[in-house]
C-alpha cells in the first residue's frame, strides 16, 4: 500500500493533554499515558500531525481503550480509511481521481498538437466521455479528462500527459457516500483490468468548510473551499502492480464506449444490502497478476460460482418440463391427495413432486450458453478460433463439472490436471463475455477485448 501519508504527530484531549502516534502502511499507533474517554468506543479521531496538517482516520472497528493502567501504553489500530488535509465541518461535492490504470485508459495523443517542428500540449482538460449515474438515492456526473502536467526549467522542461477521472454530486458530509464512490471507481478498474490490486487507493476531495475571516476589521463567519486528499488500507489487499505490467492495460480504452453502462451496474451492486438485484461478481477477479496467471483453488470456486450467478441474473430460463417430468408430477400428486394415512409419506412426495424438475448440472448450462438456446446467441461467436476448440467443449464443461463438485462437496475422488484449468479459463472468458454483452457489446467487439483481459 501506499507509504505517501506514514507520518507522525499528536492527538489533544478535552483536558488540553497532548498524546503523540505514530502512523506507518495503514496502522495507526498511539502512545497514551491517560485515558481518552471523548475517543474511546469511536470509530473517528481528529489529529494533527507535527507538521501541522490536519488528518481523519476511520476504523469500522472502533478505539477501545478503556481504564488508564499505571504506566504509559501503546495501542495499535488498523484504519481503513484517512484524510489528509480534513478541515472540520467539511461537505465534499467533488472527488478526483488519477492513478496509473487511469493513464492508459485514454489515448494521451490527442492532446498533443504538432505545428512545424513545434510539438504543442494543451493546457486545458479535454472531455473524452461525460455521463450520470445514481449511488445511494443521489445523483452524479462523471467525467474521463485528458490533460497535462509538467515542469518547466533553465536546464530541463518537461510535460506528460494525465487521464483524470472527476465525479460530482451535492454537497455531503455523509462519508458512507464518499466512501462507496471510491469502491465503485475501485471495483469497476478491477472488472476492465481483471485484477483487484490496481493503483485506485487515493482520491482528492473538494468542498466547502466553515471558517472565519476579516472584513472590515470584525472576525466573521464564511464559508472556504477546501482540498484534501483521502487513502483507503485493505490489509487484505496484495500490493499495487509495477508499473511495467500496468502499462499493458493500454488496449482499455474500448471500455469507454460503454463504461457509462458499467458504473450503473456496479452502483447498483453497491446499493443493495441484501445482494437481491446484484449484477457483476466482482469477487470472481483475480487479486494480482501473480494470481491471474496461476488459478487456485480460491479461483475456481469463485470463478465457476460466479458463472452460476450469471446464468441465473442474465440468460433465460435453462428448465424444462418434459413428458416424462410432468406424468412423474401428475403420479407424486395423486399419492399425495390419496395418502391420508402416512403423513411423512405425503410430505416426501409432495417434496419430490416439487424437485422433479431441476436446473441442469453445470455441465450442461456451460454447452447451453456455448451452443445457444431460446434467445439466448450462441457465446461461441464472442471467442475467437483458436482459443477454445468446438469439438472439446463438451469435455471441457465435463471437467469444469467435475472439478467444482469436487471442491464444493470435498469428494477427494477428483484430481486436477492441466485440463482443469483450461476449463476455468473457459468460464471466465463466459463470464466476462456475457457481462459484456449486458454492456451493449457485440460479439466482435467482446472477442477483441478479451484478447488483452483474459488468459488463455
Amino acid at each position: 500500500m501506499t507509504t505517501e501519508v506514514d507520518h507522525s504527530g499528536y492527538i489533544v484531549s478535552k483536558d488540553n493533554e497532548h498524546f503523540a502516534y505514530d502512523f506507518k502502511e495503514g496502522v495507526l499507533t498511539l502512545h497514551l499515558y491517560d485515558a481518552i474517554p471523548e475517543i474511546d468506543g469511536s470509530n473517528t479521531l481528529l489529529t494533527r500531525s507535527f507538521d501541522n496538517k490536519r488528518y481523519l482516520f476511520f476504523s469500522q472497528l472502533p478505539l477501545q481503550i478503556g481504564e488508564m493502567h499505571l504506566f504509559p501504553i501503546t495501542f495499535n489500530y488498523h484504519v481503513d480509511w484517512l484524510i489528509q488535509g480534513y478541515e472540520t465541518g467539511s461537505k465534499f461535492d467533488k472527488v478526483i481521481f488519477s492513478f496509473d490504470e487511469l493513464q492508459y485508459f485514454c489515448p494521451s495523443a490527442s492532446v498533443v498538437q504538432q505545428e512545424d517542428n513545434k510539438i504543442i500540449f494543451l493546457r486545458e482538460l479535454k472531455e473524452i466521455k461525460k455521463f450520470t449515474f445514481e449511488l445511494m438515492g443521489t445523483k452524479c456526473e462523471a467525467c474521463f479528462c485528458l490533460g497535462t502536467n509538467g515542469k518547466t526549467g533553465f536546464a530541463n522542461s518537461y510535460m506528460q500527459a494525465e487521464t483524470i477521472l472527476t465525479i460530482t454530486f451535492e454537497a455531503t458530509d455523509n462519508m458512507e457516500f464518499i466512501q462507496k464512490i471510491y469502491q465503485l471507481v475501485d471495483s469497476v478498474f478491477s472488472f476492465i483490468c481483471n485484477r483487484r490490486n490496481t493503483g485506485c487507493v487515493s482520491m482528492e476531495l473538494r468542498g466547502i468548510y466553515p471558517a472565519k475571516t476579516i472584513e472590515e476589521k470584525k472576525i466573521v463567519d464564511c464559508i472556504k473551499r477546501c482540498k484534501s486528499y483521502m487513502y483507503f488500507f485493505d490489509k487484505y489487499r496484495e500490493d499495487v502492480e509495477s508499473k511495467k505490467v500496468i502499462s499493458k492495460t493500454f488496449n482499455a480504452s474500448p471500455f469507454l464506449v460503454h463504461i457509462d453502462n458499467l458504473f450503473e451496474l456496479v452502483a447498483k451492486d453497491i446499493d443493495d444490502i441484501d445482494d437481491k438485484c446484484a449484477s457483476i461478481s466482482i469477487s470472481s477477479v483475480h487479486p494480482s497478476v501473480k494470481r491471474r496467471m496461476l488459478i487456485d483453488l480460491q479461483q475456481s470456486l469463485q470463478i465457476t460460482g460466479a458463472f452460476e450467478f450469471y446464468v441465473r441474473r442474465y440468460l433465460p430460463d435453462m428448465t424444462e418440463e418434459k413428458s416424462h417430468h410432468a406424468i412423474m408430477k401428475m403420479l407424486l400428486k395423486e399419492f399425495a391427495e390419496n395418502n391420508s394415512v402416512n403423513n411423512k409419506a405425503r410430505k416426501l412426495a409432495l417434496s419430490l413432486e416439487r424437485n422433479v424438475i431441476r436446473e441442469p448440472a453445470l455441465e450442461d448450462k456451460i454447452v447451453k450458453d456455448y451452443e445457444g438456446y431460446d434467445d439466448w446467441r450462441p457465446l461461441k461467436n464472442c471467442l475467437k478460433q483458436g482459443w477454445f476448440d468446438e469439438e472439446e467443449i463438451r469435455a471441457l464443461a465435463k471437467e469444469a463439472n467435475e472439478w467444482r463438485n469436487e471442491l464444493a462437496h470435498s469428494k477427494r475422488s477428483y484430481e486436477p490436471n492441466e485440463r482443469t484449468i483450461h476449463a476455468v479459463r473457459l468460464m471466465e472468458h463466459m463470464n466476462y463475455s456475457i457481462v459484456l454483452r449486458e454492456l451493449g457489446y457485440t460479439d466482435d467487439e467482446i472477442a477483441d477485448l478479451l484478447e488483452f483481459v483474459l488468459v488463455r
